[in-house]
This record gives C-alpha cells, structure tokens and sequence, in this order.
C-alpha cells in the first residue's frame, strides 16, 4: 500500500466527514431536529436506498454471466454472514450488555463499508479488473447488508418479527436486480436513468442524516471508552484476522482473494447509524463506532495489507 493510495483513502475519509459537517451544520442552524432526522432517515433507507441498490448491483452484474462468475457474490455474502457470526461471540466482551447496545455491536461486526472505501484501494492497487470484481462482490454484499445487517438486530429465529424486518424494500430491490440480470429481461434504458437518478442521492443523504443524527447524541457518543476499545478492536483487528484466515483456506484466483481481503478490512458501515436507530439498537454507541472505526482505519488497514506481503 504505496503513499499515494493512502493519501486517496485519506481523501475519501475526508469527504465523508464534509458530509456529516453538512449534517451537524443543519442541526446547528435548526433546520433539523431528531424528530426529522429519523422520519427522513426511515424515508431515506425504505423509498430511496431501494433504487440506489437496484442501480449498484443491476450494473454490477452487467457484462458478466452470473452462472459463470459466481464465486466472489457468494463470498460477498459469506463475509457479512461469516462477521455476523462472529460478532455474535464477541458481543459477551462488551461490559455494557444492555439489549440496545448489543443490537449496535452485532449490527457493526457484520455490516462494514463494503463498496465506498474498497473501491478506492482496489482501483489504485489492481485498476479496471479490480473494480469490476468489486462491483460482483457488492451483489452478494448488498444481499447480506438486507438480510444479515437486519436478522442481528431481530429476536433470532424464523418468528414473526425476524420475518418481518427481513422483507424490505431494499432486499426486494437487490433481489429484482439479480433476477433480471439472471434471466437477461430487458429494462428500457430510461427506466435506469430514471432509477440511478433518484439512488444517487440515497449515499450523500445518508450520509447527511447520519452527521445529523450524530450531532444530535453530542457528547453521550463518549461516554463508553471500555465498551468503544472493545468495538474498534473487533472491527478492525479480531473480525478481519479471522476472516482473512477462513478466505487462505479457500480456493481462488488472486485477483478474487486480494478483493475480498481488502473487503474484510473495512471499518464500520457509515449507514449504521441510521439503521440502529430503526431498529432500536443503541445510536450513540453505533455512532460512536463509526467515528472511532473510520478515523482508525488507515492504520489497520495499511498494516494488514503490508502483513499479507508476507505470508
């Protein structure tokens, strides 16, 4: 991980926290309050997510044969399913084990941010090639977000309520996606720029929100520095040094393995915020974690990538 990619990822950091600033800037100013925050954000994630997942993962698929390149969806998955599982065991080290706390640890430790920051260092390190791989790893990634980000923070088990947190809009979107790739039905081009239009502002506005919602929790973000080192320590260290050593144990191309290493490496989704707080899991703390992960992650980041040089 040469200087310059550094630099970019830095860079990359640092527009995510204009957003935020744009977010906390509103609160500051009045134009939002916590009343807004989660009424746009639930509008947010159920109306305007679903389009933008329905862009990513229907021109991810695009030119590939799905039969055919099947392997890094799966692993897409498999790593969002393998960190929930995970995360499971390690949500005991947490001193606070309140309900609402726990359902933020699970949700970070499987969920991270699994195509804006990776995009970046896969595009410096391994080009074209590398992004094309990275956009099918975000179909399988993009199925795990809406299902296994969803069932951590439901009452475990086929019951009622899991099922219903399950089907959403943005899982039905993802679905239909792969469906229509899959059976190769032809989608008007107006229709997908109509669609990408209204998902491109799924990400800045979430992003905006998430700022907000953060600005909101003020100084109640810092109020666990056991159960925040605990947090960092999983989603950075522990969670990506045991799914590196499960991805060494499976067979596949470079290109694919050095994609999903860089995948397992990344701090927490900047989306969580918003979705704890839908599903009643503990927002400071969420908020908290992603603050701490983001501004951390460079340092892990580099170093795991110099330590896969090595062995």
């Amino acid at each position: 991980m040469n200087g310059e990619m550094i630099i970019k990822v830095l860079l990359a950091i640092g527009q995510t926290f204009v957003f935020f600033a744009v977010g906390a800037a509103a609160v500051k100013f009045k134009y939002l309050d916590s009343r807004d925050v989660s009424r746009l954000g639930n509008f947010t994630m159920d109306v305007i997510f679903p389009f933008c997942c329905f862009a990513s993962v229907f021109h991810g698929m695009q030119g590939a044969d799905p039969m055919a390149v099947w392997m890094p969806p799966v692993l897409g998955f498999g790593i969002m399913a393998l960190n929930g599982i995970i995360g499971l065991g390690l949500q005991y080290g947490l001193k606070n084990r309140s309900e609402s706390r726990m359902k933020a640890f699970r949700q970070m430790a499987a969920i991270n941010n699994y195509l804006f920051l990776p995009l970046i260092i896969v595009e410096s390190l391994y080009g074209s090639a590398g992004s094309a791989c990275l956009m099918l790893f975000s179909v399988g990634s993009a199925v795990g977000f809406w299902s296994v980000g969803i069932w951590v923070m439901s009452k475990f088990g086929l019951n009622k309520e899991t099922f219903k947190n399950l089907i959403t809009s943005n899982l039905i979107a993802v679905l239909m996606a792969v469906a229509l790739v899959c059976f190769k039905v032809p989608v008007p081009h107006e229709v997908i720029r109509l669609v990408n239009g209204i998902g491109m502002i799924g990400t800045p506005l979430m992003l905006v929100l998430t700022g907000a919602s953060l600005t909101l929790s003020g100084a109640a973000l810092f109020r666990e520095g056991r159960d925040a080192a605990w947090g960092v320590l999983c989603r950075l260290v522990i969670i990506p040094a045991l799914t590196v050593a499960v991805l060494k144990m499976i067979p596949m191309p470079p290109m694919v393995f050095n994609v999903a290493l860089i995948i397992a490496l990344m701090p927490t989704s900047c989306a969580s915020v918003i979705i704890v707080g839908k599903y009643g899991g503990d927002v400071d703390y969420s908020g908290q974690q992603l603050l701490l992960s983001t501004f951390i992650s460079p340092v892990t980041i580099t170093g795991f990538l110099y330590l896969s040089t090595l062995f």
